[in-house]
């Protein structure tokens, strides 16, 4: 039976592989169509992700007269097709002209399928059938890749006519959608008044204002809607560091460089003015959207298109949150044939503050709205954009050497150091200045001629207003390197503002006395002693007779040393300076200078430092302390006389009150103080930490370490 089964199977297969044949070449011998399948290459938008392309053509010739053609057609692209979808998962906004569809398919993320396009062939087989297809979308960003170019192409194939093979069609070239310039003012220390009258020219007489100049990078990249959009192009204006205390107002409608009057705050080099549109012209015009979502997308604009000539001048107040904020404009007007730019200017008000500002305001501005979503959505705005900062416009309108831009000035044209191998940083000053107006941004980078990884710049980066110089610290690290010399390059940039390259040459000599690091004697924490406190100095080679030790040159008490530490007692006379240079000199070998912070009050207990009052044992495991009685903790750093309160932090307690803190009296430099152990802490605790805290110069208290307090 299974052998008669198997055998019925295959004359099946048989008979249909021979139907397949004849259908096959029943269909070779009639007589099919041709279709042609051509394009029109759109321009569009390099970081657009739903693109409008160019529309498809089939040019469809022959057949049998009056016959009707039913086509299977497939459509792809070079990258994904973004038309929204339906719930089905189909694309909407496609729209297909000649010819009737029975229906329209996604079939992947990068084509479309038509099931039955049908169409009737002329009484004159000869005469062409054209069917056009037009609304397809595209993402375009991600086949940039970091190119200011790209091309969108796509294929045609089809059953039930012939169609031309290996024809590849250009439905796009995209170029970049934006270029920008800011002239950022900031937040003046002076303050910002609110003006009486609440409109355009009220806020332009009397309030600091700030401006970004948006320009299209081509004479279509300000596009206003097109069909089956949400939305014209949109532009996200980012505010970031203007505080709490800061108020910001826009314009609700700007007009652009072609409109009868453009808008303008009075920066680049243009008069403040309100603005006027006049419609029917292909004027620039932008109007702000209200209700956006932070990425640009929804929302409603403020007002209509006028369709009058039109004097502009309302604002609005955008509110601030952490001093942050966007603004959304949309193109609702513009022409195609020039490039276009806008003034987007933002108006400050502030009560006067101290100098200089501690807010760092910033503005930014890219197409909106921005997505990350490259694929086909249901919901995701129709056009959107991949998140990107445009290039500086000054190059396209020519004014980049202009006065109101920043400029940055850097104040030393080479650096030279010297050190020891091994041995600790050195350092010098590099100031940079903006010696134009607005606030200049800047960043510094290192590129190695010799060696790697023994230069720093601290910040690497910032920001200033004013011509006042910042203070940039080049700091070269020895400690890796052996002797020789070593060459590097800092670069401070920012962009077309300017920039300034340092040659840096580091002469570095045998090893010889070195410090390695400075800190409290009781802590051993680094960076930060204080005058007339017990220091360690770490280092090598610092073994000798004749050994000395100063701080600003200022010479410190040895008492303790070998090679590679030395206890001292830190000069009081440093008094209230903020750093030391610390050398040691062996045998009249000198150390490179070794930098260390300065402090009235750097505490560091001692271990063992704690001495139980009721038998004057050192307090260990073996001698823990009882809950209620006293103890004395001994450590360095304390200011006298008090600039404020002691406290102690004894476990779970803080800011005990002790019965006595000072000097210890009986040694230099040694200080104590005398502490009930809490009865509050839970039983079966031990050891807690302790550890004693002391005002600082701002108020806020400076801790010692935490050592081990054993209770019983």
């Amino acid at each position: 039976m299974l052998k008669n089964r198997l055998y019925s199977v295959r004359v099946s297969a048989t008979v249909c592989v021979f139907a397949a044949i004849f259908l096959l070449e029943s269909v070779a011998s009639a007589q099919q169509p041709v279709c042609t399948p051509n394009a029109t290459a759109a321009a569009v938008h390099l970081e657009g992700l739903a693109e409008r392309v160019g529309n498809i053509t089939l040019t469809c010739v022959g057949g049998s007269a009056n016959s009707t053609v039913s086509l299977s057609l497939f459509i792809s692209l070079n990258t994904n097709i973004t038309n929204r979808l339906d719930s089905n998962g189909d694309p909407l906004g496609i729209v297909q002209t000649g010819g009737t569809v029975a229906s329209l398919r996604s079939t992947s993320a990068t084509t479309i399928s038509y099931s039955a396009l049908n169409y009737t062939v002329p009484a004159t087989p000869s005469t062409p059938v054209t069917i056009t297809i037009s609304g397809i979308r595209a993402a375009v960003a991600p086949l940039a890749a970091g190119t200011r170019a790209a091309v969108v192409s796509a294929s045609v194939l089809g059953v039930g006519a012939t169609f031309p093979q290996g024809i590849s069609l250009i439905v796009a070239t995209a170029t970049p959608t934006l270029l920008a310039s800011t002239v950022n003012n900031g937040v003046p220390c002076n303050g910002s008044a609110l003006p009486g009258s609440l409109d355009f020219n009220g806020f332009a007489a009397v309030s600091n204002s700030s401006s970004v100049r948006i320009t299209e990078a081509s004479a279509t990249s300000f596009s206003s809607t097109d069909p089956g959009a949400d939305s014209g192009l949109r532009f996200r204006l980012n505010l970031t560091g203007y505080g709490s205390a800061t108020r910001v107002f826009v314009p609700d409608l700007i007009a652009g460089n072609d409109a009868t009057a453009p808008t303008a705050s009075g920066a680049f080099g243009v008069a403040a003015a309100a603005g006027t549109y006049t419609p029917g012209s292909g004027q620039l015009l932008l109007i702000r959207v209200s209700g956006a979502t932070s990425g640009g997308a929804g929302g409603a604009l403020v007002t209509s298109k006028p369709n009058v000539a039109t004097a502009l001048g309302a604002i609005a107040e955008i509110q601030l949150t952490g001093g942050a904020a966007t603004v959304v404009y949309e193109v609702v007007d513009g022409s195609a044939s020039l490039v276009e730019s806008a003034q987007l200017p933002l108006f400050v008000v502030a009560a006067p503050t101290s100098c200089p500002s501690s807010l760092a305001p910033q503005l930014t501005v890219n197409a909106a709205p921005v997505s990350p979503v490259t694929t086909a959505s249901a919901t995701e705005a129709v056009p959107r954009f991949l998140l990107s900062a445009p290039p500086l416009d000054c190059q396209a309108v020519g004014d980049c050497g202009a006065g109101y831009y920043p400029r940055l000035f850097a104040d030393r044209a080479t650096i030279a150091l010297t050190g020891s191998s091994l041995g600790g940083l050195q350092s010098t000053q590099l100031r940079v200045a903006n010696t134009g107006t607005g606030v200049l941004n800047y960043t510094a980078t290192i590129a190695y001629q010799s060696g790697s990884g023994w230069l720093r710049v601290t910040p690497p980066s910032g920001t200033t207003a004013t011509t006042a110089l910042t203070n940039l610290q080049v700091v070269a690290d020895p400690s890796s390197l052996s002797q020789g010399t070593y060459m590097a390059t800092v670069t401070i940039d920012s962009g077309l503002y300017g920039s300034a390259t340092i040659p840096v040459t580091f002469s570095v000599g045998p090893v010889g006395v070195v410090v390695t690091n400075v800190g409290n004697a009781a802590s051993y924490q680094y960076g930060t002693v204080a005058p007339g406190s017990y220091a360690v100095v770490f280092g090598l080679n610092m073994a000798g007779t004749n050994v000395g030790v100063t701080f600003n040159n200022l010479p410190a008490t040895i008492v303790f040393k070998n090679a590679t530490q030395i206890n001292l007692l830190v000069p009081a006379a440093l008094g209230t300076q903020q750093a030391a240079s610390v050398v040691v000199t062996v045998d009249g070998r000198v150390s490179d200078p070794f930098r260390v912070n300065l402090l009235l009050n750097s505490p560091g207990i001692f271990t063992p430092g704690i001495i139980n009052f009721t038998d004057g044992s050192v307090n260990d495991a073996s001698h823990p302390a009882a809950r209620g009685d006293f103890v004395l903790v001994f450590f360095t750093g304390l200011f006298v006389p008090l600039t404020g309160p002691v406290t102690v932090n004894i476990g779970s307690q803080m800011n005990l009150t002790p019965s006595f803190a000072g000097a210890q009296g009986t040694l230099a430099a040694l200080d104590q103080v005398n502490i009930t152990v809490p009865t509050g802490l839970a039983a079966g605790t031990s050891p807690v930490p302790i550890q004693v805290c002391i005002p600082g110069a701002l108020g806020t208290p400076v801790c010692s370490n935490q050592v081990n307090l054993f209770i019983k």
